[in-house]
C-alpha cells in the first residue's frame, strides 16, 4: 500500500500564489487627458510603467498613485480605472494583496460606472483570484458566479462569468471558468473543479486561445492529483476497517488519477514551452517536481529538479521566481513535514535557493516572499544546531511577515519557530511566550486555515498539531521537555509553573481545530458554551477525566464534582497505544470463552486508579471522558480494575471537547422519534457490500412502541429523497438510525447506508435536516447502532467524536463496532426505557441497559456485546 506523502502547510502557502491565473491584462499606459494638477500624469504614469517593468514595483505604486490623486475627485475616464488595474497587480507583485483588492473594487467600481462590462467582469475575476490566494474560496466564488439556481455555472447577473458571457467575452468567460474551478478545487469540491476546468478548456479551444490551455491543464492536473491522494487515504482506512476488496479498488484508482494527473502536467508543460511562457512552464516543473517526489521516483524528480533550476537561472526578479526557489529548496527535505530537516548533502543547495530567493524578494520588495525565504533559512539553520543564527533569521522572517498586513498564516509559523528554538536553546519561559503567541495568531485564523484548502486536512498533523501539544507540554511542565531543555543549556532552568486550566483551554482548541480540519470547509465549528463542561455549576456528581497524548508522555488531568483538579502521567505514549489497540482487539474478540482482560486492567491503572480516592470522596456518579488520539477508539465502561468494570460503578459519557457541548437535559415531554432501518443486503454504486440486519425491524418496533406518534422508514422507504419529504413534514426530537455505518479516516468515509444503497454522509444528513425544517429546533438525540470504526486509525474517530455536532443533534448514541443485532435491539430497549424515567439521564440509561446484558451471566457478559454503545455529547 502506498504511503501517503505529506505536503508541508508551506507548500500550499508558495503555491497558493502561483495558483491558477489568466492574466486578463498586463499593465498599460496610454497618454492622460488634460488634468489641472501640477504634476504630470503622463510623465508619472509613463515612469511608473518602467519602473514595473524593470521589476521596481515599489516605485511604479508610487509613481502611479500620484498619477491617480491628479484626478478631480469623484471623477470617471478609462484612464482613471486603467491606473486602478496597474496598481492593484503592481501591490499583488509585492504580496501586498489587502492593497491589490482595494484597487480591483475601485477598478471594478469605475468600469461598472462606465458602462464597460467586459472590463469590469474582468476586474472581479482578478479580484476573486487573489482572494482565492488567500484561501477564502467562498468570497471568490461568489464574485465568479454565485449561483442563482441549483446549477453551479447559474449565475447572477452580478457575477464575473455573467457578465463576460452577456459581453460575449470569450477570453473572460475562459478566465472565470478556469478561476471558479481552481476556486472549487481549494475548497474541496472535485467534481465541481473537474466539470468547470474542462468547459474552461473546451471554451479556450473552441475560441482559439491557446495561450490559455497551460494553466487550465495545470488546474485539470492537480485535481486528478489530489483525488489520487484522497482515493489512496481512503484506501488505507479501508484496510483497517477490514475492507480489503474496497481497499483494493480505491487504490486502482487512486493509481489511475494519478496518471491522469500526470498526462495533464505534461501536457501543460509541453503547450508552455511551445508558447514562451514562462510562467506557465515554472508551475508545470514545480507539479511535476513533487508528483515525482510522491510517486517516489527519483530519476524523473532530479531531472525535473535540473529543469526547474535551469529555468530558474535565466528567468528575471518576480514573485513567483521567489515563492519557486523556496519551493525548489524545501524540495531536498525528504518530506514536507513541518520539522523535517534537510539532510546534511543537501543542505548547501537548499540554502542557495532560500538566499536567491530572499535576494530575489529584496530585489521587488515582497515582504512575503522574504518571510519566507528568511523563515526557511532560520528552519535551515536550526537543523544545523546553529541556534543564535537560526534564532535572528528566524526574527527576521517575523518582522518581515508583519509588515504584510495579510500573512498571519506566516507569522504563526515563526512564532512557533521562535518558540522551538528557545526551547532548545533552555529558555523555557521564552519559549512559552512564543508558544503562546503563535497559539493566538493561529486562532485568529483557525477556521479560514483550516477550511482554506482541502491540502491542509492531510497536512494538518504535521502542519498544525504539534503547535498546540509542544504549548501544552511546556503549560504542564512536561518532565521530558524539562530535562531535555537542561541538558541542551547550560545555564539554570527555570521550567514555567504547572498551569492545568491553561493546558486544558489549549487541548480544547486543538480539539476544535481537529474536528474543524476533519469535517473540512463546509462546517464552521463554534462553541455552543460560553463554559467548559467541566466547570459547569450543573455537574452534580460528575466528574470529567480530558487525557492529551504528548510525544513522550501522556497527561491524565481529572476535574471532580467538588471543583478540585489533579494531573496524573502515563509515562510512555507508544506503550498507551499499543496497549489500546491490544484492548480493542480483545473486545471485538466475543468468541472467545472468556474476556482477555489485561489491556483493560493496564489502561485502568493508568487512567482511574491515580484518581480512585478522590472520586470515592467527592461523591462521583459519572465519568464524562474528553479522550484523544486512539483512546476515542474504546469504551471506557469496559475499563477492568480486576474486579469489575468500570460501567458498574459509573455512569460513562464521551465529548468531543469541553466546550462543544450543550448541557441542557433531555426534555421527556411528547418524545417522538423518526426510526429508520435497514435490514436487507445492500452493495452501494461503489461496490462495497453490505449484510443483512435481520433484527432492525424488532428494534424498529420497539423504538415505535416506546415513543408513541412516531414514525419509521425501513428498507426501500428509507432513502434521501423519502427522508427529506418526511422532515420536511414535521421535526423529531429522536433521530434513531439502525442500520450500516462507518466513520473512516476520511469525511467521505463516514456515511449511513440508505436501502437503495445510498451512501449518506453526517454533512447530507444535517443538510437535509436544517433545509427540510429551518424552523425546527436541534435534534436532541441521534441513535446509530450499527456503525463500525477502525482499530488502531484516531482519524477515523474523528468522525464518531463529532457525529453529533456534525449531524445537528445535541448528544449521540452510537456504536464503536457492530454487535449481533439481537443484543443491539435488547439494549435499545433497556436505554429507551430508562431514558424514559425521570430520574437517570442518557448516560445513566445506557449504564442501566448495559449492565442489564452483563447480569445475564452468559455470553454476552463479554463486553465485545455491551460496551461498544457510547453516548457522545450531552450526557444530561
Amino acid at each position: 500500500m502506498r504511503r501517503y506523502w505529506h505536503r508541508h502547510c508551506f507548500f500550499f502557502l508558495l503555491l497558493s500564489s502561483l495558483t491558477f491565473t489568466i492574466w486578463l491584462g498586463s499593465v498599460s499606459f496610454s497618454p492622460l487627458g488634460r488634468i489641472a494638477q501640477a504634476a504630470d500624469p503622463t510623465l508619472l504614469t509613463q515612469e511608473g510603467l518602467t519602473a514595473y517593468q524593470n521589476g521596481n514595483f515599489l516605485t511604479a505604486i508610487n509613481r502611479w498613485q500620484a498619477a491617480l490623486t491628479a484626478f478631480p475627485a469623484g471623477s470617471l475616464s478609462v484612464d482613471r480605472a486603467t491606473l486602478q488595474s496597474n496598481l492593484a497587480r503592481a501591490h499583488l507583485q509585492i504580496g501586498q494583496t489587502a492593497d491589490a483588492i482595494a484597487q480591483w473594487e475601485s477598478a471594478a467600481n469605475t468600469y461598472r460606472q462606465l458602462g464597460d462590462l467586459p472590463q469590469m467582469g474582468r476586474a472581479l475575476t482578478e479580484q476573486a483570484q487573489i482572494y482565492t490566494t488567500l484561501g477564502q474560496h467562498r468570497r471568490a466564488i461568489a464574485l465568479l458566479c454565485l449561483p442563482q439556481g441549483d446549477a453551479v455555472m447559474d449565475c447572477t447577473n452580478e457575477s464575473a462569468l455573467a457578465i463576460a458571457q452577456a459581453s460575449n467575452d470569450s477570453v473572460g468567460v475562459a478566465a472565470a471558468l478556469g478561476s471558479l474551478a481552481e476556486a472549487y478545487r481549494l475548497k474541496g469540491d472535485y467534481d465541481q473543479a473537474l466539470t468547470i476546468s474542462q468547459a474552461a478548456l473546451a471554451q479556450v479551444q473552441q475560441q482559439g486561445l491557446s495561450q490559455y490551455s497551460a494553466p487550465l491543464l495545470s488546474s485539470l492536473g492537480n485535481t486528478y492529483e489530489r483525488l489520487a491522494q484522497i482515493s489512496y487515504r481512503r484506501a488505507a482506512s479501508s484496510k483497517s476497517l477490514g475492507i480489503p476488496e474496497f481497499a483494493e479498488t480505491l487504490q486502482r484508482q487512486g493509481e489511475q488519477q494519478e496518471a491522469q494527473a500526470l498526462s495533464y502536467f505534461q501536457q501543460g508543460l509541453q503547450i508552455a514551452q511551445q508558447q514562451g511562457d514562462s510562467v506557465a512552464e515554472l508551475r508545470s516543473h514545480l507539479n511535476l517536481l513533487f508528483l515525482h517526489q510522491r510517486r517516489n521516483q527519483p530519476i524523473e524528480t532530479q531531472t525535473s529538479r535540473q529543469n526547474l533550476i535551469q529555468l530558474l537561472e535565466r528567468l528575471p526578479a518576480s514573485r513567483e521566481t521567489a515563492y519557486a526557489a523556496v519551493s525548489l529548496a524545501k524540495s531536498y527535505q525528504p518530506s514536507f513535514a513541518t520539522l523535517a530537516c534537510v539532510d546534511s548533502a543537501h543542505q548547501a543547495q537548499a540554502e542557495r535557493w532560500l538566499d536567491r530567493a530572499n535576494a530575489i524578494a529584496s530585489q521587488i520588495a515582497d515582504n512575503r516572499a522574504a518571510s519566507f525565504a528568511l523563515g526557511e533559512l532560520g528552519h535551515l539553520y536550526q537543523c544545523k544546531g546553529q541556534l543564535p543564527r537560526a534564532l535572528q533569521l528566524t526574527q527576521q522572517a517575523l518582522w518581515a511577515a508583519d509588515q504584510t498586513r495579510s500573512a498571519a498564516d506566516a507569522v504563526y509559523v515563526w512564532q512557533w519557530q521562535l518558540g522551538r528554538i528557545y526551547r532548545e536553546q533552555g529558555d523555557l519561559t521564552q519559549a512559552l511566550g512564543a508558544y503562546q503567541r503563535a497559539v493566538a495568531t493561529l486562532e485568529t485564523i483557525r477556521n479560514d486555515l483550516l477550511t482554506a484548502t482541502q491540502d491542509l486536512q492531510f497536512d494538518f498533523r504535521d502542519a498544525v498539531e504539534p503547535l498546540y501539544r509542544e504549548l501544552i507540554a511546556l503549560q504542564l511542565g512536561n518532565p521530558d521537555a524539562i530535562a531535555s531543555a537542561k541538558q541542551a543549556s547550560s545555564k539554570q532552568i527555570t521550567s514555567p509553573p504547572v498551569n492545568l486550566d491553561a493546558a486544558l483551554t489549549t487541548a480544547n482548541s486543538l480539539k476544535l481545530a481537529e474536528l474543524q480540519n476533519y469535517f473540512g470547509n463546509d462546517c464552521v465549528l463554534t462553541p455552543v458554551s460560553q463554559v467548559r463542561v467541566d466547570l459547569a455549576n450543573s455537574q452534580s456528581g460528575t466528574a470529567v477525566i480530558s487525557t492529551i497524548i504528548l510525544p513522550e508522555r501522556t497527561a491524565v488531568i481529572a476535574r471532580f464534582p467538588n471543583g478540585s483538579q489533579q494531573l496524573a502521567w502515563i509515562k510512555n505514549s507508544q506503550q498507551l497505544q499499543e496497549t489500546v489497540i491490544d484492548f480493542r482487539i480483545s473486545l471485538q474478540r466475543y468468541r472467545d470463552p472468556s474476556f482477555e482482560s489485561s489491556s483493560s486492567e493496564q489502561l485502568y491503572q493508568w487512567l482511574i486508579q491515580p484518581f480512585e480516592t478522590a472520586l470515592q470522596q467527592s461523591g462521583t456518579k459519572t465519568l464524562v471522558f474528553v479522550p484523544d488520539g486512539v483512546l476515542r477508539s474504546v469504551p471506557m465502561s469496559a475499563l477492568y480494575d480486576g474486579n469489575q468494570y468500570l460501567i458498574e460503578r459509573y455512569a460513562i459519557a464521551t465529548t468531543p471537547s469541553l466546550t462543544l457541548t450543550d448541557l441542557r437535559p433531555l426534555k421527556d415531554t411528547d418524545l417522538q422519534a423518526l426510526a429508520l432501518g435497514l435490514s436487507q443486503s445492500v452493495t452501494t454504486a461503489d461496490g462495497q457490500s453490505f449484510i443483512p440486519l435481520s433484527n432492525v425491524p424488532n428494534e424498529i418496533k420497539t423504538v415505535l412502541s416506546k415513543f408513541p406518534g412516531s414514525e419509521a422508514l425501513l428498507d426501500q422507504e428509507f432513502n434521501r429523497d423519502r427522508l427529506r419529504q418526511t422532515l420536511a413534514q414535521r421535526s423529531f426530537p429522536l433521530l434513531h438510525i439502525a442500520t450500516h455505518g462507518q466513520f473512516g479516516a476520511d469525511p467521505k468515509d463516514t456515511f449511513i447506508v440508505t436501502g437503495k444503497g445510498e451512501k449518506l454522509t453526517f454533512g447530507e444528513l444535517e443538510a437535509l435536516i436544517r433545509n427540510a425544517a429551518p424552523q425546527a429546533g436541534p435534534i436532541e438525540l441521534l441513535s446509530l447502532t450499527a456503525c463500525e470504526t477502525a482499530v488502531g486509525d484516531d482519524r477515523s474517530t474523528l468522525g464518531l467524536a463529532g457525529v453529533a455536532i456534525r449531524a445537528g443533534a445535541r448528544s449521540a448514541i452510537a456504536s464503536l463496532w457492530t454487535i449481533d443485532d439481537t443484543t443491539t435491539a435488547e439494549l435499545v430497549n433497556g436505554f429507551y426505557t430508562g431514558l424514559l424515567q425521570p430520574n437517570l439521564n442518557k448516560a445513566q440509561a445506557l449504564q442501566a441497559a448495559q449492565k442489564a446484558i452483563l447480569a445475564t451471566g452468559d455470553d454476552r457478559a463479554h463486553p465485545a456485546y455491551w460496551a461498544p454503545l457510547i453516548v457522545v455529547g450531552n450526557w444530561l
